[in-house]
């Protein structure tokens, strides 16, 4: 039994688990929390306190906060972005894991006005500060290892990664499955009406530039049945991607991707939406399948140019050339194609067809077994 759990363990953390997926996660958190600073000033986050002036909570754990163990609210928003902007980076992870969730820590249990995003900060930090303290890379942004050297044993530091981002993905299917089963006990959205209450909304519902389009959707019944149905039941649905193969995560990680900036879009919640979208890309991408963020261009673009591996042939590996024996490479420089000229086309043609019958001559030359008798 041991013998199978450490084969297990070989295959599932034979990789690893730090690369940009998890690095893109921790700078949307980031993001998150920092658009939530620089957007609203301490007057707007901490309520008025018995002398009317801002004051955060302190009382119990939150006394550990960086608004109570700061000089004043508002400083402490300035550092708090100042880490933000560190963590953004990517630079030094292991170093900035535990600012990063002291920072989120803090907005979460000391401000007066927070939402969901700031909660889902608040516990997807902590959770990824095993993660970044194994990381010894300059930057989350830097390619590791991808796999052990030959001979190295499996590195602890991998494992502990690997069973972090675990928690992590559980924690997400978690909120989706509650989000979705939950909504099912209000009247609203057990009956299809509350996309029609949440849209409407002076508030929280769609700006006045996008009514033109929203409001005569709003008026049936069966696209606001649909659309309210929909929700629960696809947060329920990329519940169950937790029990999934990670080949059938892609559709469900550009889903929810759309789904939270159409959110964002929307509603204006754009800190829970950056926060969600980085959870989600924990949630539904392998931490050791690197993000294509090399200027765009994707991998099989990048792969061009780079000699293949020859899959044509699936028997036992041919033995090379013996001593003595001529081989392709000792064929003369001239074997190669010369630069084309500026000579016309019928010239270049003529030119090719010669070079190329000096070339099958010279090739025969090296192979006498392969000139006719």
């Amino acid at each position: 039994m041991l013998t199978a759990l450490g084969t297990w363990a070989t295959r599932v953390c034979g990789t690893s688990p730090f690369t940009d997926v998890y690095g893109a996660a921790r700078t949307l958190l980031a993001t998150g929390t920092l658009v939530t600073l620089v957007c609203n000033p301490a007057s707007t986050l901490f309520a008025p306190g018995p002398a009317g002036a801002p004051e955060p909570h302190c009382g119990g754990a939150a006394s550990l906060s960086v608004y109570c163990l700061a000089p004043g609210p508002e400083s402490a928003r300035w550092i708090s972005v100042a880490v933000l902007l560190v963590v953004m980076s990517g630079f030094a992870p292991r170093w900035t894991a535990i600012p990063h969730w002291w920072v989120s820590y803090s907005l979460q249990v000391s401000a007066s006005v927070i939402d969901g995003g700031d909660q889902i900060s608040a516990v997807a930090t902590l959770l990824l500060v095993p993660v970044a303290l194994c990381d010894g890379r300059r930057s989350h942004w830097a390619r590791g290892p991808a796999a052990p050297a030959p001979g190295e044993r499996l590195r602890h530091a991998w494992i502990a990664g690997w069973i972090a981002l675990g928690a992590v993905r559980l924690q997400a299917a978690v909120v989706y499955f509650h989000a979705g089963t939950a909504k099912f006990g209000v009247a609203e959205w057990a009956d299809g009406t509350a996309m029609y209450y949440w849209l409407s909304d002076p508030h929280m519902g769609a700006p006045a530039w996008q009514r033109t389009l929203i409001d005569p959707l709003m008026q049936h019944s069966l696209p606001v049945a649909l659309l309210t149905w929909s929700v629960p039941l696809g947060e329920i649905a990329l519940a169950a991607a937790l029990v999934m193969p990670a080949r059938h995560w892609r559709p469900f990680l550009v889903a929810a991707l759309l789904f939270h900036a159409a959110i964002a879009a929307v509603m204006g919640l754009v800190s829970f939406s950056l926060a969600m979208a980085a959870l989600d890309l924990l949630f539904l991408r392998r931490a050791d399948h690197a993000l294509p963020l090399h200027l765009g261009v994707p991998a099989r673009l990048r792969s061009r140019g780079r000699p293949a591996a020859d899959t044509s042939h699936h028997g036992p590996p041919r033995p090379g050339p013996q001593k003595g024996t001529p081989h392709d490479d000792d064929l003369p420089a001239q074997d190669t194609f010369p630069a084309p000229g500026p000579q016309p086309a019928g010239e270049r043609l003529l030119g090719r067809l010669t070079h190329l019958r000096g070339q099958l001559g010279s090739r025969l030359a090296h192979r006498p077994y392969l000139r006719r008798s």
